[in-house]
């Protein structure tokens, strides 16, 4: 019996790597596309795997990798991902984001290649909104990065209406990981808690007056393999729970039974020019529409302990 075939594109971040385990686990064949086969190699070290070079602007290339490996499912996760880079990096975070998900829903369309093919979208499409979010929500984002992410969900929302393609949009709300890169707050809060208690430091930060949906990435990546088994559609991927930036400071620091008000500097040269304070979904709404239970075990206290003991032992941190 074949293999069912999975190609990640840019998969070596956080989702690429949990997704790719996950898929392993159910026998698919998983390719991850990169712009550096050694590096991908490197940082993500899973043997099964299968790298592919791809330069996601380059048409002719995808429609050689399509269809060759005829995969059954493709993620579209590549794309600079932080919106405070997005103002010194529009040109990189446009075409990322947008004309390389772009050029994979024509070649698909063009071709005819049948596939199902799953966009990260992501809740910096919608910007400053203070109510719950829901998938119908009016979408006004702040950022380069949100303006690229939207661009790219009306796309694929576009060619699954107009060409009866199997595209789907997952909305992502903010997911961390033992694999998130340091620079982003929930890692950059656990490390500044880790420095307060082995050197006495002191850590910068910018606005802390935000509040978010934490979601811990392998049930991200659990429930997002449940939506895609639906019929495709937009959908919400994240767990509703709701906690502060400052809640989640006495979390890491009260790990080490420590005052995060005594370690704890404001600099303004990290607070981002535009920002949404709140970040709120109604997730439940995209569960109930596809008979979906959501019962998430990773969230608030339980992240933050388990990225600090992680940190702990780690080589170098």
């Amino acid at each position: 019996m074949k293999k069912s075939i999975a190609i990640i594109v840019g998969g070596t971040g956080q989702f690429g790597v949990l997704l790719a385990k996950k898929l392993l686990k159910k026998k698919f064949k998983v390719i991850i596309t990169t712009r550096s086969i050694t590096r991908a190699k490197k940082k993500i070290g899973i043997k099964k795997l299968n790298f592919k070079k791809l330069n996601i602007l380059n048409k002719n290339k995808i429609n050689i990798l399509l269809k060759k490996n005829k995969p059954n499912i493709i993620f579209y996760v590549a794309g600079q991902s932080s919106p405070s880079k997005s103002f010194k990096e529009k040109r990189e975070t446009y075409l990322s984001n947008y004309i390389g998900c772009k050029n994979f829903l024509e070649i698909i369309k063009k071709y005819k290649i049948d596939t199902k093919f799953i966009n990260f979208s992501s809740c910096e499409i919608y910007g400053n909104y203070y109510k719950k979010i829901s998938v119908e929500t009016i979408k006004k984002p702040i950022s380069p990065y949100g303006i690229a992410k939207l661009k790219a969900h009306n796309e694929t929302k576009n060619y699954r209406k107009r060409f009866n393609l199997k595209s789907y949009n997952a909305i992502i709300f903010n997911t961390e990981s033992l694999y998130r890169p340091k620079h982003y707050l929930i890692p950059k809060i656990c490390l500044a808690a880790i420095e307060a208690k082995k050197r006495n430091k002191k850590t910068e930060f910018g606005n802390l007056k935000i509040a978010r949906e934490w979601n811990w990435c392998e049930e991200q990546c659990k429930y997002l393999l449940m939506f895609v088994n639906k019929k495709p559609q937009d959908f919400i991927l994240s767990n509703g729970k709701f906690f502060s930036a400052t809640i989640l400071l006495k979390y890491a620091f009260g790990y080490f039974k420590l005052d995060y008000k005594k370690f704890i500097l404001t600099n303004k040269k990290f607070i981002r020019k535009k920002d949404s304070t709140i970040k709120r979904s109604n997730y439940l709404k995209c569960l109930k529409r596809n008979k979906i239970k959501r019962d998430d075990k990773f969230f608030g206290k339980k992240i933050i302990y388990t990225l600090i003991k992680h940190y702990l032992y780690e080589k170098k941190y």
